[in-house]
């Protein structure tokens, strides 16, 4: 599937939605940033060539992480597109270019450039230069830049506004993998998928604090010196669990719920849809989750504080699991996801389930979705339901080949 057109990156509409609009100035585009290659960066490291991915940001306020190309002194970013609605005229891009190091805690920084102009810009003639800490040149970058006047929909978003393209990245942890013992191959993953206009859903204002009346949560975020190591301890694993790595990652673009279906739900050794239940975290940034596992470390790895990256707020938290749409016996029919709002850490306020579903129908078209209640008595039957299903054949699966039967929706093919 081709990506996006500047048409339909720029001119898409707004969902219909019962939040609140607040008025925006007048001064407001909307981009489409296409990050296109870069030539003679330096390698770092003794053997073979540098790792390189950039971090992108605009005016400190939204960020953009790229892939990492391997081995090469001439990366080419086949599908880096961001766009960013609703940002001031005067907006600037900054962008850092490192060597990903997968043996070191820390990646080595290779220089950075600047566009001061970005809604009038103008690629200059053999690209930006990459300055290195000492002023001298590493390399050339190439970049696109599309904008226009953002519409009135646009302006009702909130200023630096994510919209696309929707991403996932999975990082398979062989360390937990192997002591958890987690699937035949011992690896445990973890995923991070970009959600797109999340803070016209979620507003900050209304983010989840941690729960203060949680043992377990005040002895991460309470402000006693004791508190000090788990936490630590949280960043240090968060980092292990979902650091982009060379060898053990894979990332690609999502434009409907098949490819959610295929790509992020189906198992990547079994090629089927299994059913199982998640942990899961809505942050500033993306979705996070992890497979919740009967074993201690694996139940443990997929908390919701260590998702967080030991954050004091989140824009939600729970679990989801997956069942078919029709019931147990149809399991070759349309499956769903069914999502809660169950998290000892944050507890999150119910009445943003509403907010939830509307959220993944948008970033994911066509998907279907539940939403229950911690509290709700149906949650808890839809789970024993599954787990009844699980046990009674424990090969209970949905083979890929019948996931393009299940909607008219065509199964993308565009995946780094």
């Amino acid at each position: 599937m081709s990506s996006p057109s500047i048409s339909d990156g720029l001119k898409s509409k707004i969902p219909e939605t019962t939040l609140l609009v607040h008025s925006q100035p007048v001064d407001a585009y909307d981009v489409v940033i296409r990050f296109l290659s870069a030539e003679n960066v330096p390698k770092t490291d003794i053997v073979g060539h540098s790792d390189p991915y950039f971090i992108a940001k605009i005016d400190d306020n939204i960020t953009h992480t790229s892939a990492v190309v391997e081995n090469t002194a001439t990366p080419k970013w086949h599908d880096e597109e961001w766009i960013v609605r609703n940002i001031p005229l005067d907006a600037k891009l900054f962008v850092n270019v490192y060597d990903k190091d997968d043996d070191q805690p820390l990646d080595d920084y290779i220089g950075q450039f600047e566009v001061l102009n970005l809604i009038n810009y103008h690629a200059p003639d053999g690209g930006h230069d990459i300055l290195g800490l000492s002023g001298h040149k590493h390399g050339s970058f190439h970049l696109s830049i599309q904008s226009m006047q953002s519409s009135e929909e646009s302006q009702q978003l909130p200023r630096y506004t994510f919209d696309g393209p929707c991403r996932f990245s999975r990082h398979d942890s062989l360390s937990v993998g192997r002591l958890a013992m987690f699937h035949a191959d011992c690896v445990y993953s973890t995923w991070k998928i970009s959600m797109r206009r999340l803070s016209f859903f979620f507003p900050p204002y209304q983010r989840q604090h941690w729960n203060t009346k949680y043992k377990l949560a005040r002895a991460i975020f309470s402000r006693c010196p004791l508190s000090i190591a788990p936490r630590t301890t949280l960043k240090i694993a968060h980092k292990a669990l979902y650091g982009r790595t060379v060898k053990h990652n894979e990332s690609g673009r999502l434009n409907d719920a098949n490819d959610l279906w295929k790509y992020v739900f189906t198992d990547k050794f079994t090629k089927k849809i299994e059913p199982c239940v998640y942990t899961y975290v809505i942050d500033d940034h993306a979705w996070r989750f992890s497979e919740v596992g009967s074993r201690l470390l694996t139940d443990i790895a997929s908390k919701h504080a260590l998702l967080a990256n030991g954050c004091e707020y989140v824009r939600y938290a729970g679990e989801f699991h997956l069942r078919p749409k029709h019931g147990w016996e149809k399991i070759d029919d349309e499956w769903e996801l069914v999502i809660d709002n169950g998290s000892g850490t944050y507890a999150p306020n119910p009445d943003l389930l509403t907010n939830l579903k509307e959220l993944l129908v948008f970033n994911f078209p066509g998907l279907s979705v539940v939403t229950y209640d911690q509290e709700d008595p149906k949650l808890k039957e839809s789970k024993d339901q599954m787990k009844a299903a699980t046990e009674e054949n424990k090969h209970i699966t949905v083979a890929i080949g019948n996931l393009a039967e299940l909607s008219p929706l065509s199964i993308s093919s565009n995946i780094q």
